[in-house]
């Protein structure tokens, strides 16, 4: 088996820690066959992986270091192509992914460990496509596809984030101008064909995973292994019930399970979503943030073979 290790060297982690991370290769990839690829541009990482692995004729396991968006790159590159294991070194803010895996934010130092990843197991997974007609191309979703309310904290928080204002987990400081406009957003969405809200919502999760923004339980019960995405909508709601009643349950992942606030949720499983609002809005695909009106959001069953991050 052939080792090929992606960094993103503008990543904030890996710029802090490079000379960590190389050396950490070097150590544990020690007598492998293996090479090291440092991204250089935005999309420069799916052109990339489907023009090298096209040639390649021997299994390859893929090493990425980077955040979100690297890390929507390399599905990008490798989607569809049986050959190829997924290999995550979490280098981002919040790492969600990781999480329905056992990390945490306090433990997430222990999930950078290339010696697990390398002796670690493939297994396949589930992957989320979303397509609509302001893409140029489909994207792929290891997490979750979420919009609404916390999209546009997400938005909110990429602005904040380029002028230096974030904070490290689930831009707080955006969360405020969200509550001032984000609770009552016109999109509705529709699951296997069937219509499920009426004309508004407060947000909507559409998961493979559990975790969003660095520290929200949005969606306990995902599995990634089902075929099946996880809907999860809560429905608009007051000032009073989001601050009061939702948030702490919805951030501590225990609204599903908590019979006085199921009346303000739909909690569905199916296989294709149609998305559609009467205005471009946010939609957060795994922490990268796109924008339109309508989009179609299909499963691909077993889409990508994983490396689950284990502690040795």
């Amino acid at each position: 088996m052939k080792h090929l290790i992606v960094i993103n060297p503008k990543s904030g982690f890996v710029i802090k820690n490079y000379s960590s991370i190389t050396a950490k290769i070097t150590k544990a990839f020690a007598g492998l066959d293996y090479e090291i690829y440092e991204t250089v541009s935005p999309k420069d990482l799916t052109t990339y992986l489907k023009k090298h692995l096209s040639k390649e004729k021997e299994p390859i396991r893929l090493y990425v270091c980077g955040g979100d968006g690297t890390i929507q790159e390399a599905i990008s590159g490798v989607i569809g192509n049986p050959n190829v294991e997924l290999a995550i070194f979490p280098c981002g803010t919040g790492n969600d992914f990781v999480k329905i895996y056992g990390a945490t934010n306090e433990t997430i130092d222990e999930f950078r460990n290339f010696e697990s990843l390398i002796k670690g197991k493939a297994i396949p997974i589930d992957v989320s496509k979303i397509d609509g007609p302001s893409l140029e191309e489909p994207l792929y979703s290891l997490n979750v596809i979420n919009f609404g309310f916390d999209a546009i904290v997400g938005a909110k928080g990429n602005e904040n984030k380029l002028k230096g204002k974030a904070n490290p987990y689930g831009f707080k400081n955006a969360i405020l101008p969200a509550i001032l406009r984000g609770r009552f957003n016109k999109i509705i969405v529709s699951a296997d064909g069937k219509q499920l809200n009426k004309k508004k919502l407060l947000l909507c999760s559409l998961a493979q995973g559990q975790w969003v923004g660095g520290e929200y339980h949005a969606s306990p019960n995902s599995d990634n292994t089902d075929g099946l995405i996880d809907v999860v909508i809560l429905k608009t709601m007051t000032l009073f019930g989001l601050l009061l009643k939702m948030f702490n349950k919805y951030k501590a992942g225990q609204h599903l399970s908590n019979p006085k606030l199921r009346k303000k949720i739909i909690y569905v499983k199916a296989k294709s979503i149609k998305i559609e609002a009467t205005k471009d809005i946010d939609i957060c695909v795994d922490g990268e943030i796109i924008k339109g009106q309508t989009f179609n959001v299909d499963i691909i069953p077993h889409g990508i073979k994983i490396i689950p991050p284990a502690k040795l």
